[in-house]
């Protein structure tokens, strides 16, 4: 028999390497869906040191929480994706991404067994799959969202284009406290700085859940991945 933490990093990675290669843009949350859906969630305590699982457990923030761009939400994870529609002539036209931009910051999992920080990466080893509940949209002729706009003036770009406005559409999704959300990635038993108690010969240990050199961090708040 494999080892499912082996069959679950094995997913993982083959859902990472087809991101990179497919042009559609949902392609690859639809895979880091499919790969969450596949795999039953370990509880907190029975995490095995060093092993890939996936943990589903209600968010709470550790001190402190973002601002999601589009909506100003407040969250511990955003994920922001912009397409414009650009027209091919005769052939008709196509919604080509412009932007996806994904920042999150630590947080805690709470389940029946305990509480675990997840540890989103800053250097793009994470793979979020978020409802996408907020919706931003400018056209020639539809008004200009003023959301949409400032996102993009922020980043150096422009609704405006050489004649009209852009044909731009926009989705946000977040990862706020109090929702159940599911992540994936390497289990790391560390020692634990806020706990009371332990000895000198025992530290108290919190479960750590991260990206590693070989595993992305996987991260999702869809119904269907959250069940289980």
């Amino acid at each position: 028999m494999f080892d499912g933490g082996l069959i679950f990093a094995a997913g993982f990675l083959a859902s990472a390497v087809g991101a990179l290669t497919v042009r559609l843009a949902f392609t690859r949350d639809r895979r880091i869906k499919r790969a969450l859906r596949t795999v039953k969630p370990t509880p907190i305590r029975d995490a095995r040191d060093g092993k890939a699982v996936k943990i589903v457990g209600e968010l709470v923030y550790a001190g402190r929480s973002i601002a999601a761009p589009l909506s100003e939400r407040a969250c511990a994870y955003y994920s922001v994706v912009v397409q414009e529609y650009r027209s091919h002539g005769t052939r008709g036209g196509h919604w080509h991404e412009i932007i996806r931009e994904e920042r999150g910051i630590d947080f805690y999992l709470r389940d029946d067994s305990g509480m675990a920080l997840v540890r989103p990466a800053s250097n793009g080893q994470d793979f979020p799959a978020l409802v996408q509940d907020r919706k931003a949209r400018t056209s020639p002729i539809i008004s200009n969202d003023p959301n949409l706009e400032r996102f993009l003036a922020a980043r150096g770009r422009s609704v405006e284009g050489a004649f009209f406005r852009k044909n731009l559409r926009a989705y946000e999704g977040v990862l706020e406290a109090g929702e159940r959300v599911a992540v994936g990635g390497l289990a790391r038993w560390m020692p634990d700085p806020d706990a009371a108690g332990g000895s000198y010969r025992e530290t108290p240990k919190r479960l750590v859940l991260e990206a590693s050199e070989s595993l992305p961090l996987f991260l999702s708040d869809d119904p269907s991945v959250v069940r289980g």
